[in-house]
């Protein structure tokens, strides 16, 4: 995204907050930006295209913001604590402009948006499988729906708090007692009440969605980003080849795979991988 629709974007949704999305005009977005009415008409169509691009531009910040912790040198316990962190932090960021979004509750949702808000949510689930599978072990999988909905609402309960209240929380302190909060369910866990289908109807995971090559690639780029050591970035990038194919080799993926699984940077990407491969046997 280009430097002057982040400008537009960051005035507009700070005008939306303060005045309204009907009340404010065009001509107030672009008088804050500095620019034309046809310098904005390059960059959106309409008010209408600009709303939406601010939720998009919110849910990729979001998104890797999240990923970004994979970079931080710390353990699965502070990692999974700055995954709320980073939600928090950024929801407040907008909280003004998601106030608004409620009150006023401009433009029905279409379909558009809800593919962009059930792919925000997917990819969220997926990030919280992953540190809860990395910090509490792999004996909580069956759990993992009932953990979900579980922590959903616990934390929707704070993000309501953040939206409708001036004064801002100590996130980093709501976060470790969030954390604090889920080791005593894990503890408790028993027999697992939910079934991932359930999650799947809601949009929250993609259990039943198809991983495509182009996904896979788009992951690896992402990931070879984070990733330093030098063996893993080889495997990562046979593995980027061997995708690129008409026709892959199976074989070649698996054994790559293999080279990438008892990293935390390339864990998620494995999943992703081992469905891929699943899903095409």
């Amino acid at each position: 995204m280009s430097d002057k629709k982040i400008l537009i974007i960051e005035k507009a949704s700070e005008l939306f907050a303060k005045n309204g999305f009907d009340a404010t005009s065009v001509q107030e977005i672009t008088d804050a930006c500095g620019i034309s009415k046809g310098s904005f008409y390059l960059s959106f169509k309409s008010k209408e295209s600009l709303q939406f691009s601010i939720f998009e531009y919110f849910s990729t910040k979001l998104i890797e913001r999240i990923g970004s912790i994979y970079q931080m040198e710390i353990g699965p316990r502070e990692r999974f604590e700055q995954f709320f962190v980073i939600q928090f932090e950024e929801i407040a960021r907008y909280s003004d402009f998601i106030l608004m979004q409620m009150r006023e509750q401009t433009n029905p949702i279409n379909d558009e948006m809800l593919g962009l808000m059930n792919d925000m949510r997917r990819k969220t689930y997926e990030a919280q499988e992953s540190l809860l599978l990395n910090l509490y072990g792999e004996d909580i999988k069956e759990h993992m729906t009932d953990l979900v909905v579980i922590l959903g609402g616990i934390v929707k309960g704070y993000i309501e708090i953040i939206v409708f209240n001036e004064d801002s929380l100590d996130y980093v302190g709501l976060a470790y007692y969030i954390v604090e909060r889920i080791d005593s369910i894990v503890k408790g866990l028993s027999k697992p009440f939910l079934t991932t289908e359930l999650l799947v109807k809601n949009g929250m995971c993609g259990a039943d969605r198809s991983i495509t090559a182009e996904e896979l690639l788009k992951e690896i780029k992402r990931v070879k980003q984070r990733v330093a050591d030098e063996d893993l970035l080889i495997s990562l990038e046979v593995i980027e080849q061997e995708i690129s194919k008409n026709n892959y080799r199976k074989p070649v993926l698996s054994g790559m795979m293999s080279n990438l699984k008892n990293s935390e940077l390339t864990e998620q990407f494995v999943r992703k991988l081992k469905q891929f491969l699943d899903q095409s046997a």
